[in-house]
C-alpha cells in the first residue's frame, strides 16, 4: 500500500502533540496491549515527563485530513534537563555516554499505524532524524528497540544473533540494568536467515546503519516489552549509508522551536 499524500513535519502546537500522544496510545497500548497507568491514559493519550524537552517528529495523510500516522520523539543532549536524564537510562547503564560532552540524541516511542506500515511513512521518519543528525551534528544516536514479548526464551533465536553478531564491543557500551541475557544459544545454533526475517523494522534499520547493540534485554511489564538498547556512533556509519542519508535529508525542511509546547 502506498501513500503518496504522507509528509513529514515537526510538532509545534499543543493539538499537535496531543494528536501524536492520542496515535501512540492506539498503537502501544489499544493494539499491543499496554497497561494503562495514568490519567492521561484514560483519556486515550501516552503521555510522561519527557515529552515537553523532546522534538516530535510526526507524519501526516494530508489526505486523510492531516491524519496523524506515525511518529517519532527526539532527545537532543542541549536540551536533556540534568535532573531528568534519558527515557533508556530507566533500563540501561549507557556507559558510552560518557564519551559524549555534547551531540547525543535519543530516539524513542516511535510508531506506525496499522493501516501505514509498508515502508513509507517510516522512510519520512528517518529522513526527519537525519535532518537532526546533520543540523545538530549529533555523534551518538541511541534509543530503545523492542519486542512485544515478554518471554526471552520465545524469541531466543532473534535475542542470541543480536547477542553474537551486533553486540558492542565486549558489552561494554550500555548494560541492562535488570538484566537478562540474550545469549540463550550457542552461536552455532542461531539461525540467522530467521532471525533477521523476525527483528522489528526499526532495529533492522538500526543495525543497517551499523548500530550495536547493549549487553542483556529488559522486561518493561507496563508495555509488556522486551527492550533492546541500539547504539549508533555516527562517525562510524559506512559511507554509503551517509551519502544517502544526506541525500534524504536535503529534501526536506524542518523548523526546530526546542520542544513542542
Amino acid at each position: 500500500m502506498s501513500y503518496s499524500s504522507l509528509s513529514l513535519r515537526l510538532a509545534q502546537t499543543p493539538a499537535d502533540l496531543e494528536a501524536i500522544q492520542r496515535l501512540r496510545f492506539d498503537v502501544f497500548f489499544t493494539e499491543f496491549g499496554a497497561v494503562a497507568q495514568s490519567e492521561m491514559h484514560a483519556l486515550g493519550l501516552d503521555s510522561d515527563r519527557f515529552d515537553p524537552y523532546c522534538q516530535h517528529l510526526m507524519v501526516v495523510d494530508e489526505g486523510a485530513g492531516n491524519k496523524v500516522v506515525a511518529t517519532t520523539r527526539l532527545m537532543l543532549s542541549d536540551q536533556c534537563p540534568s535532573d531528568l536524564g534519558y527515557i533508556a537510562q530507566a533500563e540501561f547503564d549507557i556507559a558510552l555516554l560518557q564519551q559524549f560532552d555534547s551531540g547525543c540524541m535519543e530516539v524513542g516511542r516511535s510508531c506506525v499505524h496499522k493501516d501505514y506500515r509498508d515502508g513509507n511513512a517510516i522512510q519520512l521518519i528517518w529522513q526527519g532524524i537525519t535532518k537532526f543528525i546533520l543540523d545538530y551534528d549529533i555523534k551518538f544516536l541511541f534509543g530503545c528497540a523492542s519486542f512485544h514479548e515478554v518471554e526471552p526464551a520465545n524469541i531466543a533465536n532473534e535475542l542470541a544473533y543480536l547477542h553474537h553478531n551486533h553486540l558492542f564491543e565486549g558489552g561494554q557500551g550500555a548494560r541492562s540494568l535488570e538484566y537478562i541475557s540474550m545469549d540463550l544459544l550457542p552461536s552455532e545454533k542461531v539461525e540467522p536467515k530467521a532471525a533477521m526475517a523476525n527483528l522489528p523494522p526499526l532495529i533492522k534499520a538500526y543495525l543497517q546503519i551499523g548500530g550495536k547493540i547493549a549487553d542483556g534485554v529488559a522486561l518493561d511489564p507496563e508495555f509488556k516489552t522486551l527492550d533492546i538498547l541500539i547504539m549508533v556512533e555516527v562517525a562510524k556509519v559506512p559511507a554509503s549509508y551517509q551519502k544517502y542519508f544526506r541525500k534524504m535529508a536535503d529534501r526536506i525542511s524542518l523548523s526546530s522551536t526546542g520542544g513542542s509546547n
